[in-house]
């Protein structure tokens, strides 16, 4: 290796060199306490007796879209002076019908009920009664189910962990029962309706939880037309009438009498009790972002008067989730939360109209609700359109390689034009969340002429500057212009990413902050074929050293927005993107990828994934991410359960056909097609490598990228599909500009790099 080059390799050995020490330092450091402050193991936590209950009013299917001061005065004077905000409801399954939806509060994690088959949704069924209380006699099966279930929700432990600090649970209607109970099936005061509630049952409650379920009953026993027509002498004259289908009126009533006995609660509360209003779960259908609502103090006797609620598992202003809920209210309680996967809810201010501040709310659950609904319709346009590009561009490619000079450039701009579109359809879909177009009457229209118009924008850019005749120019440009978008996004919150069809949505509650797996799959393939096309311009002007140093530089960047809890906190990203920097690194710098090169690479990326969850880990409880969580997992022996759900969840993706259709189509038009031989005996793939060899690191980094994404990520073919449609398209770019400056079969064979232009 000459000199030349160890220069250009020194900040990676260098590199190397600070993780190894900080490796050590990791390994060599005292691990903390599980919870800076917390009681020895010893001692047992006291339940506040004889101080006022923590009450929890469950009214499942209720949205803020839906209160106002006319329906339901009462809980809209209220939420005046509460900490308000959506509530994401998802549990272990799509729909969180009641039954699961209180099992969930009652575990602190997503929870599930096997009886609840092909998702048809039953209210809860009573316990029995003893004595004064009340016992679940097959509770022993909800817990068996779901400590067995890819979330191991520990069933029974709120209400166990009431009993177990000498506190009392009063259970007010069936599904507040399951809630309230402990491991054993017990509540330790039970009674069917509110209207048998009293003052004295609230006095000597440590917790309870109320269930008003009118709008689920509404549902799942809807009215029956006793007028209805019965044919005596027909064979179906046994048969019951049909049931009537809910009206709009019928909704308004089930909620107003929900607001009466909302009432009935709040006359009964003894002062300064703490109150949680909550949408447990769905009504009967799709799920929504429910209304909650926390009153009086909360964890660490903080005043919950006013304001949005979050979280730090949303950490979002107005969106919190049902797990939280449940840690909530052990927290307020002084209880311990061991097991519990949620936060403690918080206050942040919100605007000073309320009626502007219930706005916010609804549009939030409108744009996940639609979004979630023209999901699956958008990436079918999506695949569509890419596979639709490709079959062009092989046609374009094969017909007009011989053909008259003019007729070819023409067919070979269109078709770059065209790739350089595909590739920045990916960032589109994220600009296109500045419109509003969730609110339009015809949201579906509205989205994909919103992306179509974006997507323009970006190739007009890309194709307006000089860097247009270049072979890599206009793909750096689009590249670029994907990374910048998604680094700026990350930094400012991820709002672009939140409610986009190639991003996340609170109803789905995969993710809800930070980077997401299918943002990550575009945003490091963008980086990487952005630091190609710059090292492609430093390189021809004689400075591989600033070409590796920018690599370098703007790969570190990548990194630490991609893993930085708070910022993409994206564990598996970080797993992903170390050995396809890395490989991009070292080939812009001259270097065949070794083995020993490839056990420095796998190692480095263990020490920064290490190095990051220990340093989150380091974070109190409450304020851990991500990292600091399955560090906790992993020296808690829970990891497996962990990487066993996301690896069903990764082979499972397989399933996902459009996806899987285009990743294959993509690989086979890159080496089948590209990489084919043309009239000149050499693929026009090999063709623009001779011409820019830095596409061939940014191509390979990225392939290497989606590989181990796909391994490492749940969302699994996601990962690749995604990439390959950011390289693929810019790949393309680049070989099209190729075939245009050769011109037919008699040309000379192409000048050196140096002496073209750029």
């Amino acid at each position: 290796m000459d000199g030349g080059l160890r220069r250009h390799l020194r900040p990676l050995a260098r590199l190397h060199a600070v993780l190894a020490a900080l490796a050590l330092v990791v390994v060599l450091a005292p691990v903390p306490a599980a919870h800076a402050g917390a009681p020895p193991a010893s001692s047992v936590p006291t339940a506040q007796r004889g101080h006022s209950p923590v009450v929890v009013v469950g009214i499942p299917g209720l949205m803020w879209e839906e209160i106002d001061r006319t329906t339901m005065p009462v809980l809209w004077n209220l939420a005046q002076n509460s900490a308000i905000g959506d509530m994401s409801i998802r549990t272990a399954t799509s729909r969180t019908c009641p039954v699961d939806g209180w099992l969930t509060l009652s575990a602190g994690q997503r929870a599930f009920s096997e009886r609840q088959q092909y998702f048809i949704c039953e209210l809860p069924v009573a316990p029995e009664r003893d004595g004064r209380g009340a016992v679940f006699p097959d509770y022993d099966d909800f817990i068996e189910e779901n400590a067995t279930s890819p979330y191991g929700a520990r069933v029974g432990a709120l209400g166990g962990a009431v009993r177990e600090a000498g506190g009392a649970t009063l259970a007010v209607g069936a599904g507040a029962a399951l809630a309230a109970a402990d491991r054993d099936g017990r509540i330790d005061r039970y009674i069917g309706e509110v209207g048998g509630l009293r003052r004295s049952d609230l006095d000597a409650a440590t917790l309870a939880i109320i269930d008003l379920d009118g709008l689920a009953d509404l549902y799942l026993n809807p009215p029956v037309d006793p007028d209805a027509e019965v044919d005596e002498d027909g064979p179906d004259a046994e048969e019951e009438p049909e049931p009537d289908p809910i009206q709009h009126e019928d909704r308004l009533e089930a909620l107003a009498a929900i607001d009466d006995k909302l009432g009935q609660v709040l006359d009964l509360l003894p002062k300064n009790t703490s109150l949680m209003v909550a949408g447990v779960s769905v009504e009967a259908g799709a799920s929504n972002l429910n209304a909650a609502l926390l009153h009086g103090p909360g964890p660490q006797g903080r005043r919950f008067d006013g304001g949005f609620l979050t979280s730090d598992s949303t950490r979002r202003d107005g969106l919190v989730t049902l797990t939280d809920a449940t840690t909530t209210l052990a927290s307020t309680m002084g209880l311990p939360v061991h097991g519990m996967v949620g936060r403690v809810w918080k206050r942040e201010e919100r605007p000073a109209e309320f009626t502007a501040a219930i706005g916010d709310l609804a549009d939030l659950n409108t744009a996940a609700r639609v979004v979630g609904s023209l999901t699956a319709g958008f990436f079918a346009f999506f695949v569509a359109l890419q596979l639709l590009i490709y079959a062009a561009a092989a046609y374009a490619l094969h017909r007009y390689g011989d053909r008259d000079r003019k007729k070819r450039t023409l067919v070979l701009s269109v078709t770059r034009v065209v790739a350089l579109g595909g590739a920045a359809f990916p960032v589109s879909s994220y600009l296109s969340n500045l419109i509003p177009w969730w609110s339009a009457d015809l949201p579906q229209l509205a989205l994909i002429g919103c992306v179509l118009l974006t997507d323009l924008v970006v190739v007009a850019i890309a194709m307006a500057g000089p860097w247009r005749r270049g072979i890599l120019g206009p793909m750096t440009a689009v590249a670029g212009i994907t990374t910048a978008v998604l680094f700026i996004d990350m930094c400012t919150g991820a709002n672009l990413q939140l409610n986009s069809p190639t991003g996340y949505t609170p109803i789905v509650a995969g993710r809800f902050y930070g980077l997401g797996n299918i943002a990550f799959a575009t945003f490091a393939t963008g980086m990487l074929m952005t630091v190609a096309g710059v090292a492609h311009y430093l390189i021809r002007l004689g400075n591989r050293t600033a070409a590796v140093a920018t690599a370098l530089v703007v790969g570190t960047a990548t990194l630490f927005v991609i893993g930085w809890p708070g910022l993409g906190t994206d564990f598996g990203g970080v797993i992903a993107i170390i050995p396809g920097l890395a490989v991009t690194v070292l080939m812009i710098a001259g270097r065949r990828v070794t083995w020993r090169w490839a056990l420095g690479i796998v190692t480095t990326a263990l020490v920064v994934i290490g190095l990051l969850a220990y340093l989150d880990f380091r974070q109190p409880p409450g304020e851990r991410s991500h990292f600091g969580l399955f560090f906790d997992q992993l020296t808690g022996g829970e990891a497996v359960m962990v990487i066993s759900r996301k690896l069903a969840s990764m082979l499972g993706s397989l399933g996902n056909w459009q996806l899987t259709l285009l990743s294959a189509c993509a690989l086979l038009f890159l080496f089948a097609v590209l990489n084919k031989p043309t009239d000149w005996k050499v693929g026009a793939l090999q063709r623009a490598y001779e011409y820019a060899p830095t596409l061939r690191a940014g191509l390979t980094g990225s392939l290497v990228t989606a590989l181990v994404g796909f391994a490492v990520n749940d969302s699994g073919i996601a990962i690749p599909a995604l990439a390959l449609t950011v390289a693929v398209p810019l790949t393309l770019s680049a070989c099209t500009w190729v075939l245009q400056q050769e011109g037919p079969r008699e040309a000379p064979r192409p000048q050196r790099a140096n002496s073209l232009p750029l």
